[in-house]
């Protein structure tokens, strides 16, 4: 039974990137909202979360555990958590659907590296366990999942593009999306390095301990805060607050996968 569902997830997330891949070209070939071909981008979308939803059950009951432990899964968390804020912008908020041209992509190609990354099942480890793991992480699937919206929004601000068949997005629309978006990743991130040095002190007996993953999300953290006090209180805005902003989402990249990377990390022991 465990085989089984192990070697079905990947085939599952295989699906679900395929639906990605139609929803992203569906916004492509039909970007106005009541175009027929633009209005499969939602259930495209949708049935690939679904299928990735599946993909991430099965594992779970395989493993016995949720996605919190090889990069595979933490890829596949990121992955979903940024499709559903995709679906959501073409269902709810239709004027920021262009969105879902670089939202899906991402979603895309984070389940693609996770996929070549390998799938193999591991243990948990004796210290992962309590609400304030899973708090930790569900906090920083929302951080980076809308991070990547703000710097989405960010990156047609600054090159003025345009989904097909859209003329009436403006740049300050894009500008107030990214804005709230950052505004909302600064605040799960701050969450979840609260309930991640709370965890920690729980399993190892402290709060901080300047691991590289520490002191770069920290980093992360205060830069995004700086990209919301410049732009709240000194009026940046437009391409130059975008920039900025592209930056902040540089940093998050390198926080969350790069210093994983790094041997005396103690998070590398888990998710190379």
């Amino acid at each position: 039974m465990t085989q089984t569902l192990l070697a079905l997830d990947p085939r599952l997330h295989l699906l679900a990137a395929a639906f990605y891949a139609v929803a992203f070209v569906t916004l492509v070939i039909g970007g106005t909202p009541g175009g027929r071909v633009g209005r499969l981008a939602i259930p495209a979308g949708a049935c690939g979360m679904l299928l990735h939803a599946a993909g991430i059950v099965a594992r779970w009951i395989a493993v016995g555990h949720g996605p919190v432990v090889t990069k595979y899964e933490n890829l596949s968390a990121y992955a979903i958590v940024t499709a559903g804020i995709a679906v959501y912008l073409l269902w709810r908020r239709t004027s920021l659907r262009q969105l879902g041209l670089i939202l899906f992509p991402v979603s895309f190609l984070m389940l693609g590296f996770g996929l070549f990354s390998g799938t193999e099942g591991q243990n948990l480890p004796p210290t992962f366990g309590g609400i304030w793991l899973v708090l930790h992480v569900c906090f920083y699937f929302l951080a980076f999942s809308t991070a990547v919206t703000a710097a989405a929004a960010s990156v047609l601000l600054i090159t003025g593009k345009q989904a097909p068949g859209r003329t009436d997005i403006t740049a300050e629309e894009l500008d107030v999306a990214a804005y709230r978006y950052a505004g909302l990743a600064f605040s799960f991130w701050g969450i979840g390095m609260l309930t991640g040095a709370i965890w920690a002190f729980n399993a190892w007996g402290r709060y901080w301990a300047w691991d590289p993953v520490e002191t770069w999300s920290l980093v992360t953290w205060l830069v995004f805060g700086a990209y919301l006090h410049l732009r709240r209180f000194y009026r940046w805005d437009g391409r130059r607050a975008a920039w900025l902003l592209v930056i902040c989402f540089g940093f998050a990249l390198m926080s969350l996968f790069g210093t994983t990377l790094l041997n005396n990390s103690l998070h590398s022991v888990y998710f190379k």
